[in-house]
């Protein structure tokens, strides 16, 4: 079985021992750490793809610096004790994925690693196409192309497709002979139910009312698309 690395960081690691077990039968192989020291050192070491962190031990969302420098982008959930659930600091609810509260038991951690694990693969997907479509801002307007009047602001969405499009002429062997109209179209629709569902954070009926579409179509399309759609959470 291939496991995916977790790592916890609290200083009472041996405390896990009995869920260490449990997540290594889920498929999960977690690691521990008494501190945010260890911890930078274990990530430098092992490709983690999730970090449960105690909020005793990062309080402060600089803490959690050094676990992102050596893993950019790694999912970590923060653990707080029950009554601490409406004062952790907003400034770490901006750079933690999710938040669980103590102690913890297998099958609340599964789920939430679960999750996790799928609205980090959606927000990946997200990044991948923003960097396709999104060119380099320029303060001048291209001739003959719809958009802004040159005051620096992100470019409209006809001008960043007709660029974008253009520069795609050179290579449409890669898309295929005779297939482009098929290709762009697909690629945009995916692009859009990507983004409408990330941003709906997994809650397809609001964003199968977003897109007009009925739920149904939605979950045929990401089906379609093989898009991860992270559950919603009320």
């Amino acid at each position: 079985m291939i496991h995916t690395k977790v790592l916890l960081v609290d200083h009472e690691p041996w405390t896990y021992d009995g869920l260490t077990l449990g997540l290594a039968k889920r498929g999960y192989e977690m690691h521990t750490a008494p501190s945010m020291a260890r911890a930078i050192t274990l990530a430098g070491a092992h490709a983690y793809q999730a970090a449960l962190v105690s909020l005793a031990l990062a309080p402060e969302k600089t803490m959690l610096a050094g676990l992102h420098s050596e893993i950019p982008d790694l999912p970590v959930i923060l653990m707080h004790a029950p009554e601490q659930a409406h004062d952790i600091p907003a400034p770490m609810l901006h750079v933690v994925t999710n938040a669980i509260a103590l102690p913890l038991s297998l099958e609340p951690v599964c789920l939430m690693l679960d999750r996790t694990m799928e609205l980090a693969s959606l927000r990946a997907q997200v990044r991948q196409h923003r960097q396709f479509w999104c060119l380099p801002q320029t303060t001048e307007t291209t001739s003959g192309l719809p958009g802004g009047e040159g005051d620096g602001t992100p470019g409209r969405l006809e001008e960043m497709l007709i660029r974008r499009l253009r520069a795609l002429i050179p290579s449409l062997a890669l898309l295929g002979k005779g297939s482009l109209h098929r290709a762009v179209l697909t690629y945009v629709e995916k692009l859009l139910v990507t983004v409408v569902v990330h941003e709906c954070h997994g809650n397809q009926v609001k964003a199968a009312t977003i897109l007009g579409i009925n739920r149904n179509t939605l979950r045929k399309k990401i089906h379609e698309f093989c898009l991860s759609s992270p559950h919603h959470t009320p």
